[in-house]
């Protein structure tokens, strides 16, 4: 009896700590339309990015990836946004639910417009943001464009651990075609197959650094298109494009968008997440499912800041030069550290590592200024204190900056749960 007693006080405890979404889609439950966000007076284009979690095309699959991006027209910029897929949201004409189920509840119900209008209609409803046009891949689509590019050159900056099926032919219901896994901090370059692994796992990690990640690997993907000079050919290419992509984009917008997407650099991009405790808090739905419920006027903030172009403090990172030198034992650091910097929007250069091992990450400031100085971002951004910090002005210097990252240096700026140890 006792032991009965102890487990529904422990059950109470639980409900009052994870909160618990009231409704299930009832009309008093439904929540109000979100404003649509202002663009002011720019020329913005917004795309949907989905992935569906499926490698059947006759399954229309749940929407694994739904990844939004802003192409601000008259700055020159471009902002990525992802959605959790367990938002949990109100999906038009059905009930309030993960976002990732309407695309199918759109193709199945027989929404006006089908799956992706389904999609758009429930973003505009409880996000606020007016999408233009769409893109959809599945698993065999998105492993196909990967492996067609020859690979897609991935900068890891948290080791993941998850299990993964041992070849991509097994079949993924029996228990011995999987093995745990461990892709370890460094530069990677991925097949479509380790792709698809990297874009989804999150046993280690979460949703929403999920949502992270896939950002990087559409920044990737830029890279090896321009790379391949593939956006000169996109007039030839673009019927091939269209055998893997399900999408409404004319051609004429997308040859439109060459000339920006062919002198884009990192300070003219930006990557926003919803976070934990801010944009999203962690709930149980009433069907007993674990989901992110939106904060509105966080997520408007957020919205607010994909549109407009890139503020002061990152048009001054852009113009500010580092150069980073690896002190550590363990090769390619000085590349995923300059890939966290250029993710800032800094201009960093990579020097050859030093020929001795360094156990503490310094910088030097080669600056000496204090007003308009990064130097403090820097420090937030490397975990550094004062200490570590060097002012030896130069007047004659190439470099803003040198960081040199010794061995304590981690360089997982996420909230990454370690790979377990042996």
């Amino acid at each position: 009896m006792m032991r009965v007693v102890f487990l529904i006080a422990v059950a109470l405890v639980m409900m009052c700590l994870v909160p618990v979404v009231a409704g299930q889609g009832e009309a008093s439950d439904i929540p109000d339309a979100v404003p649509l966000v202002s663009e002011g007076d720019y020329d913005i284009i917004n795309f949907l990015l989905i992935g569906s979690d499926t490698f059947n095309a006759a399954n229309v699959g749940r929407s694994d990836v739904i990844l939004i991006v802003s192409v601000n027209q008259t700055a020159g910029t471009v902002s990525m946004l992802s959605v959790p897929r367990d938002l949990y949201v109100y999906i038009p004409t059905d009930r309030v639910y993960r976002i990732n189920t309407a695309f199918s509840v759109g193709e199945t119900n027989g929404y006006p417009g089908g799956g992706p209008q389904a999609l758009i209609d429930t973003i505009r409803y409880n996000i606020g943001l007016e999408i233009d046009y769409y893109a959809r891949v599945d698993f065999n689509d998105f492993q196909t464009i990967i492996d067609d590019l020859g690979g897609a050159e991935i900068v890891v900056d948290c080791a993941i651990e998850d299990w993964r099926l041992i070849s991509p032919e097994l079949d993924p219901e029996l228990e011995e075609s999987w093995a745990m896994f461990t892709l370890p901090v460094g530069v990677h370059t991925m097949n479509g197959d380790l792709a698809l692994w990297y874009a989804r796992s999150r046993r280690t990690s979460s949703d929403l650094d999920r949502g992270r990640r896939q950002q990087a690997l559409m920044r990737a993907l830029l890279s090896r298109i321009r790379q391949l000079d593939l956006l000169t050919q996109l007039s030839d290419i673009w019927p091939q494009v269209l055998e893997s992509v399900d999408t409404n984009i004319p051609l004429n917008v997308m040859l439109g968008l060459i000339p920006l997407a062919a002198g884009l650099d990192s300070s003219r991009m930006a990557s926003y997440t919803f976070r934990s405790g801010i944009e999203v808090r962690g709930a149980t739905s009433p069907e007993g499912s674990s989901v992110l419920v939106p904060e509105r006027d966080a997520v408007a903030a957020l919205l607010g800041q994909m549109m407009i172009p890139p503020t002061e403090n990152r048009l001054a990172a852009s113009q500010t030069r580092i150069e980073v030198v690896n002190a550590t034992d363990i090769a390619d650091m000085g590349r995923v550290a300059a890939s966290r910097l250029s993710w800032e929007g800094y201009s960093v250069t990579v020097l050859p590592a030093a020929d001795r091992y360094q156990g503490y990450t310094q910088i030097v400031d080669y600056t000496g200024q204090s007003k308009g100085s990064v130097l403090a971002s820097l420090q937030s951004l490397l975990r550094l204190s004062d200490e570590a910090v060097s002012i030896e002005p130069s007047a004659d210097r190439t470099a803003d900056f040198r960081v040199t990252l010794g061995g304590n240096y981690y360089p997982c700026t996420y909230n990454v749960i370690p790979p377990q140890q042996e």
